[in-house]
């Protein structure tokens, strides 16, 4: 088993923004006008952000888009002159962002992040919501049913946080909104107190929780049988582990990150030396069955997919999703080197969209195959006699997003294995590639998309919220470990019917919600 220790949560999750030197964002000419020198602080920043965010987000380079939310500016700023509350404020840019449906495009709500609810409640569409994980002192709630918080109904309560909540579809909007209602800011922002969570269960007992700070936090959770299951979380950005006598090898991949994506940090492994050695073991074995666990996987840097995914297929005969970048001055404080790019010989022009495989000097050119171990780009396996050519598994979960849907996305578009489990909670093309960015006056950080990753089968396949999976398995049941079984039952003779059905949302009041789509 070979296995990569992973490194502090916070560098690689949206706390790294809090260490990155984040560029503050300016326009002069705004910055000049009658309305910004005579508005308050909220409404200042306000008019930049709505710059910002028609500058840069790809969804308002169709003209039609930036003039409505040009139109909308006037009516935000005189919204923003009653706002005197900094929590206020970020709820109200919140709003905004959240339109887009863009899990990538939000505002960072917290200003303490440390300052905490040691309590998590499950949300997963209708079914009833229960307390998860808690500090010890409180373990006596654990597994009891949620109905209202500080006299609210929790219902109610999520309906309030879908307006704020930035989110790609309904699953990652549960996934995420139950990480924020850990956070005390989260609470303020939805005008609610901040300090003491008064819950009430179903059995109609009642609990006050009080806020604590993280070091305080020592937590206990729901008990499984399952402790020891293969497919349990392990802390590690990849890790495979070989089954001889049972001929599978489980490859649980859950951060695309290495060395080479953060060379900072020498101890890391390199992705591509990794999946190197592992299919040398796999070939020395005979193993028929590959299993690529991405359930518990956000994203990273997309090139570490690109890496899997030419071991199983020639990757010159990969259809590759079709990225569209948009050019912006935020857009080109992070990347200068996009001044010096061509496009049918005449510079890239700032609010533009353009298909990043079309710059003249990307259309003759060749990947460098054969870059040194040293370099910093991932090799690419080509030696097509080394391609994997048993059967592949992919898990795909709730939390699968980003560049894990980018590389699930391509394997169900190239017909490589069969994807398993639940559906996911990123859609199959979607916004990405955040740049992040401060507000002058009150110091707010928010990000924001600045590329279109359409897929491979765009335009034959329907546009979709999720990519479901070609068998839905249930990846939570704390007495059996379903996923499991049906690998360990699989042969060549099991036929996984491929589908890119469209199922049912039951996730409640989600699509009342205006969803701009990406083909306008």
């Amino acid at each position: 088993m070979k296995r990569i220790s992973l490194l502090a949560t916070a560098l690689l999750s949206l706390g790294i923004a809090y260490g990155q030197n984040i560029p503050t964002y300016h326009n002069t000419e705004i910055e000049a006008s009658k309305e910004y020198t005579e508005g308050n602080i909220y409404q200042r920043d306000m008019l930049l952000y709505a710059d910002m965010l028609g500058d840069t987000h790809p969804y308002y380079a169709n003209a039609d888009h930036r003039a409505k939310l040009q139109k909308r500016v006037h009516k935000m700023y005189k919204e923003c002159g009653k706002i005197d509350d900094i929590a206020e404020f970020k709820l109200f840019l919140a709003k905004v962002a959240a339109t887009l449906h863009d899990g990538h495009t939000a505002i960072y709500y917290w200003s303490s992040p440390d300052r905490i609810f040691p309590v998590r409640f499950t949300i997963n569409g209708n079914t009833p919501s229960i307390i998860d994980l808690c500090q010890e002192e409180y373990r006596d709630i654990l597994g009891k049913e949620v109905k209202y918080i500080n006299g609210k109904p929790l219902k109610k309560i999520l309906n309030a946080a879908r307006e704020i909540v930035s989110a790609d579809n309904a699953v990652n909007f549960e996934n995420l909104v139950t990480e924020y209602l850990l956070l005390t800011d989260f609470w303020a922002m939805l005008g609610m107190s901040n300090e003491v969570l008064n819950i009430t269960f179903a059995d109609n007992t009642t609990i006050a929780i009080p806020a604590i700070n993280k070091q305080e936090l020592k937590i206990t959770q729901l008990e499984s049988n399952l402790t020891n299951r293969v497919t349990a979380p392990r802390n590690t950005l990849f890790d495979y582990e070989i089954f001889e006598e049972k001929g599978i090898c489980y490859l649980q991949f859950n951060q695309f990150a290495d060395r080479v994506t953060h060379p900072q940090y020498t101890q890391l492994a390199r992705f591509d030396e990794f999946c190197n050695e592992m299919m040398a073991e796999i070939e020395a074995k005979g193993i028929k069955t590959l299993v690529v666990d991405l359930q518990y996987n956000s994203g990273g840097n997309s090139a570490l997919g690109d890496v899997l995914l030419s071991w199983l297929k020639p990757y010159q005969e990969i259809k590759q999703f079709n990225t569209q970048v948009r050019i912006s001055k935020l857009m080109l404080t992070y990347y200068p080197y996009y001044k010096e790019f061509t496009y049918n010989g005449k510079p890239l022009e700032i609010g533009e969209t353009y298909l990043a495989r079309k710059f003249d000097h990307n259309r003759d050119a060749k990947i460098d195959y054969t870059a040194p171990q040293d370099s910093t780009h991932h090799i690419l396996n080509l030696d097509q006699e080394r391609l994997f050519k048993g059967n592949v598994i992919f898990i795909q979960g709730k939390d699968t997003f980003s560049s894990a849907m980018l590389l699930l996305t391509t394997a169900r578009d190239n017909n490589i294995g069969s994807i398993v489990g639940e559906r996911s909670g990123g859609r199959p093309s979607h916004y990405g590639d955040v740049l992040y960015c401060t507000l002058p006056n009150t110091k707010t950080i928010t990000t924001v998309s600045h590329k279109i990753f359409r897929r491979p089968a765009y335009g034959t396949v329907e546009d979709a919220e999720y990519l479901y999976p070609d068998l839905e398995i249930d990846l939570n049941n704390p007495r059996r470990e379903f996923v499991w079984e049906f690998v360990e039952s699989f042969t060549n003779k099991v036929n996984v019917t491929k589908s890119d059905k469209q199922q049912e949302d039951d996730s409640y009041l989600w699509d009342t919600i205006y969803n701009p789509s990406m083909n306008n």
